[in-house]
């Protein structure tokens, strides 16, 4: 992964006779499924008429710096974050499952341009930083687990003007993560129903609102 954080750097040091930059803030829903994780879930906590659906919601924050390098090259970075979290109650006491994912990633677009408004597609690639925070029935603490994977983005976004730099943004993406080896120390995260260890491997389709500031 350090060719990612070389392209980053080059992406926000580099001089070309292009010198605009945009900044865009959001915050929107994502569907993901998750097979292992909500498996784990499904056998061990949920009651038959609780089982999870194949996908589920999860919030979404976003932040993104790109640089315009040529009429119809942008390249950016952006700085993600997902959070969602599962809960049911047992008579000896409630089960409690959050989960967020920290997604560091760049990107290349396709942009369109016109006056007042801009269409941008592309994707890219990044790493992931997954934390789990567990808390089973009966037991007076929370373990936490945690793993490093990798992510690819296939996205498009739309921008439109408001203001004399600011525009209104809505940004629509299709992600793969692939994270394994979700443990505490030696401890893993277990599915005993199937007996494997979970993974958090998840496909999700997600829209995002916001504000884009070009300068």
């Amino acid at each position: 992964m350090k060719k990612i954080y070389l392209i980053l750097f080059i992406i926000l040091c580099s001089a070309t006779s292009y010198s605009q930059y945009s900044l865009r803030a959001g915050l929107g829903i994502a569907f993901k499924n998750i097979p292992s994780f909500y498996d784990y879930l499904s056998q061990n906590f949920s009651a038959p008429n609780e089982e999870l659906k194949n996908f589920n919601s999860a919030v979404n924050f976003s932040f993104e710096i790109d640089k315009t390098f040529t009429d119809n090259l942008d390249l950016g970075a952006e700085i993600g974050y997902d959070l969602y979290s599962y809960n049911y109650n047992f008579n000896l006491g409630q089960y409690d499952v959050s989960v967020s994912n920290f997604m560091p990633s760049v990107l290349a677009y396709y942009v369109i341009r016109g006056g007042g408004y801009q269409f941008k597609f592309g994707g890219g690639v990044g790493l992931r930083f997954i934390n789990i925070d567990e808390h089973l029935p009966s037991t007076p603490t929370s373990t936490s687990y945690s793993s490093t994977g990798y992510g690819v983005i296939l996205r498009g976004l739309g921008n439109t003007q408001i203001g004399k730099n600011i525009y209104a943004n809505i940004t629509a993406d299709l992600k793969y993560d692939s994270i394994n080896d979700v443990s505490n120390g030696n401890k893993k995260l277990y599915n005993n129903g199937l007996n494997e260890n979970v993974n958090f491997n998840s496909f999700s389709v997600g829209l995002m609102l916001g504000i884009t500031y070009l300068f």
